[in-house]
């Protein structure tokens, strides 16, 4: 019997029960605030996502009990992890709404002009550039995938430590832009400026006018049914795409042959975030500003949660072990 409750323990690391904790703490005020809005919630679908998540995180739970592979455990944990808070997290940002604040977009427009940036104009430059156009919206596209891509590859490499930083980075700058659009929103020039229907056509920017017009909808009626199937990007400063792009670059450092191709792709994510993001340049300034307090305020968190346990910082390559030489 005991040995039996021994197969059914979990070992959970402290970055991955932090993740744990404030997912759990997002997922309770979503649950009350949808309690005091009367709120139209996708109950089935989040279900069926749930249900996934949480099956990735349990199967690598036995992967990593077992130590049949703790790398594969590893990679498994925080692929179930990284959408469980983040779904709770934006389900918070759209409770957030209706907002009677005035939103920063005029403010930011103006700051822009002083530095020459006009995103009608970066719109109009890429209806003429088609190609350029076509490789910045693909670049724009990637970046969830790059998350996903950046998870697995920590994970099955067995960079515990630098996987975690990653994920520690994501939960506290989600937290903070979440927060700060709560009280200073923002909806991006496409909410408020206009585009000729012939250049909004031809550079077809995935941020559309009416996606726009949609977010200041949302601003001042409410969300209506929330559904992970039609969720959008609500926050335009600082520009989380932004934070994303800049993690994934950071995160893949070390790895040979990688690193080089995400920090190139994730150069030329700056100006598709502005032109396929419908972005303030400002936005793009405030995101690499976040990403930089979350990965300093992260690697200061996991380095001291890893000195505290002393927790392998690379895990071992065989499959039967569960502690490895904690070399950086």
């Amino acid at each position: 019997m005991q040995n039996h409750f021994r197969k059914l323990r979990m070992e959970i690391m402290p970055a991955e029960r932090m993740i744990l904790q404030v997912s759990a703490v997002v997922i309770g005020l979503n649950l009350l605030m949808i309690y005091i809005q009367d709120a139209q919630i996708d109950w089935r679908a989040y279900g069926t996502l749930a249900s996934i998540t949480i099956g990735c995180f349990l199967l690598g739970q036995f992967y990593r009990v077992s130590g049949r592979s703790p790398r594969i455990g590893l990679a498994l944990i925080c692929t179930g992890l990284f959408p469980i808070f983040s779904w709770s997290i934006v389900m918070f940002n759209y409770l957030l709404m209706p907002t009677a604040r005035v939103p920063l977009d005029q403010s930011l427009i103006w700051l822009d002009s002083l530095f020459g940036y006009d995103w009608p104009s970066l719109v109009a430059w890429a209806a003429e550039h088609p190609f350029i156009n076509n490789v910045l919206r693909v670049v724009y596209m990637s970046t969830i995938p790059q998350i996903a891509l950046l998870i697995i590859i920590l994970g099955l490499t067995g960079r515990a430590k630098q996987l975690h930083v990653v994920m520690v980075s994501i939960t506290i700058t989600s937290v903070i832009a979440v927060a700060f659009w709560g009280g200073f929103p923002s909806h991006g020039p496409a909410s408020i400026m206009n585009l000729a229907a012939e250049v909004e056509q031809l550079a077809a920017p995935l941020v559309t006018l009416d996606y726009g017009r949609n977010l200041l909808r949302m601003a001042a009626e409410g969300p209506g049914f929330i559904s992970p199937a039609n969720v959008k990007g609500l926050i335009a400063f600082p520009s989380y795409h932004a934070v994303l792009a800049f993690t994934a670059a950071y995160g893949m450092r070390g790895i040979k042959g990688l690193f080089p191709v995400f920090l190139i792709v994730n150069t030329i994510m700056i100006p598709a975030t502005m032109l396929h993001g419908g972005h303030h340049m400002l936005d793009l300034v405030a995101g690499f500003a976040l990403f930089a307090f979350g990965v300093y305020s992260a690697e200061k968190l996991v380095r001291g949660m890893y000195q505290r346990t002393g927790d392998p910082v690379i895990l071992d390559k065989d499959s039967d072990a569960s502690t490895a030489n904690a070399t950086a």
